[in-house]
């Protein structure tokens, strides 16, 4: 892309969508507005939160694509065209203005105009609000005038481009936490994130921590959106410094350096632990790069864990053909999911010493309701993890996470003598091997 250097700068909200800009006009090519109601809202709040925590810096918002044309005195939206158009709309209520058309409706931009304009109405200081949005909240803009290269660019971006993933707006939140740390650090906790697949990320978060969360906590689990940030947010420079937070701010700062001290030859296995110790799935995270070391480690483990539990021996790691049928494919997923997720909090709260006798069990629990179903769903494998399923014959009626997340020694487990049903309600002959192996492993 030809980018014009002379161009290329921050520049103020103000620079860019002020009465003194280059006019800016939305090419035929864009879409139509698309930000939900939730990506307003979280602007404007990312917006108040950068006011009150850096009043004095700039606050960068990402990137606009431009394209100036030689015969035109206006620049077209290449890239960027959801956030400016949000952007302009918010101006428009912070100076008293109004847009009538978009008061009643229920399109993406009538819904998101109706949203900040709740949201200016609530306001205790909209000046400074004002002042701020239009001084120190930037974007890098980037203006090209070659016509070809910004539609290809514009044309690759919507190919390959999805909206964003959970975990994508979780990095760029962590990142904002990190405004204190050196470029290097910064870059380092990037690299290391990029290393990880998209779909691996979005296991992680989505298939196993999210649900351990809402399950230990009786809670019934759903699809991880843009919407459940709040679950991996933690402890932030923003929340308030009272004693439960501080705590875990001491914790985290602390403990790495006192392991080191007390453990300065540790073994692979009693590594392992230290880390566990510093990454508790039932503490908070606290915010920054604390995450970064959290989300590594948990993909470490969760990929670990997906290998070393269909292991004939979750100590020496002897393959097992037996268990070979039940790690892949869709028939098991929600129990292999259901194992794996177990499996995770099992371990990360009581290390591997007893992963012997309970992997066995783990596996009990998870796979006996494979056989209690022709046709086994995700709300009936939901229902199963909160202990509601005890209707259905030689079901367990607890729910495991809870009971990992109340008990500090693993013996209080009700995993010794899980029951699973008698017989196979289904007619695939795999459901049959896997009768017979429960059967075995009682």
């Amino acid at each position: 892309m030809s980018i014009n250097r002379g161009l290329l700068a921050f520049r103020s909200v103000e620079d860019l969508l002020g009465q003194t800009a280059t006019p800016l006009r939305i090419p035929d090519f864009q879409r139509p507005y698309s930000w939900s109601v939730q990506n307003a809202r979280q602007l404007f709040s990312d917006i108040g939160s950068a006011l009150e925590k850096r009043p004095e810096q700039p606050y960068v918002m990402g990137t606009v694509i431009l394209l100036m044309r030689a015969d035109q005195k206006h620049f077209e939206v290449v890239d960027g065209q959801q956030r400016l158009l949000t952007l302009h709309l918010l101006r428009t209520l912070l100076r008293g203005g109004r847009v009538s058309h978009l008061e009643a409706g229920g399109t993406p931009i009538h819904l998101a105009y109706q949203e900040l304009a709740r949201q200016v109405r609530d306001l205790e200081d909209i000046s400074s609000y004002r002042q701020f949005l239009d001084t120190q909240a930037q974007v890098l803009r980037i203006v090209t005038d070659d016509e070809d290269e910004a539609f290809q660019f514009f044309d690759s971006q919507n190919f390959r481009g999805k909206a964003l993933r959970p975990h994508d707006l979780l990095k760029a939140y962590h990142l904002r936490e990190m405004a204190s740390s050196t470029t290097a650090e910064q870059r380092a906790v990037v690299e290391q994130w990029e290393t990880a697949e998209e779909n691996d990320l979005d296991r992680l978060f989505g298939t196993y921590l999210a649900r351990i969360h809402w399950w230990s906590r009786n809670l019934p689990a759903h699809s991880f959106s843009s919407d459940d940030l709040e679950l991996f947010k933690g402890v932030s420079m923003s929340t308030p410094r009272l004693p439960g937070t501080e705590y875990h701010r001491a914790a985290k700062a602390a403990l790495p350096g006192m392991q080191e001290w007390a453990h300065p030859d540790a073994d692979e296995r009693t590594s392992r632990d230290l880390r566990r110790a510093r990454h508790q799935l039932d503490a908070p995270i606290v915010a920054g790069r604390s995450f970064f070391d959290f989300a590594a480690f948990m993909l470490e483990e969760t990929h670990r864990l997906e290998e070393l539990m269909y292991r004939r021996d979750a100590e020496t790691g002897e393959p097992d053909p037996d268990l070979d049928l039940f790690g892949s494919g869709t028939r098991f997923r929600f129990n292999r999911e259901l194992y794996i997720a177990a499996a995770l909090y099992y371990t990360n709260k009581y290390s591997e010493d007893g992963l012997r006798q309970a992997r066995p069990r783990l596996f009990r629990w998870a796979y006996g309701l494979r056989l209690a179903f022709e046709r086994l769903g995700w709300r009936s494998t939901d229902n199963y993890a909160l202990g509601l399923m005890a209707s259905r014959d030689g079901l367990a009626d607890f729910n495991l996470f809870a009971q990992i997340r109340d008990a500090l020694d693993p013996t209080a487990l009700e995993l010794e003598n899980t029951p699973v049903p008698p017989a196979v309600r289904s007619k695939n002959d795999d459901d049959r091997v896997l009768h017979d192996l429960l059967q075995e492993m009682r």
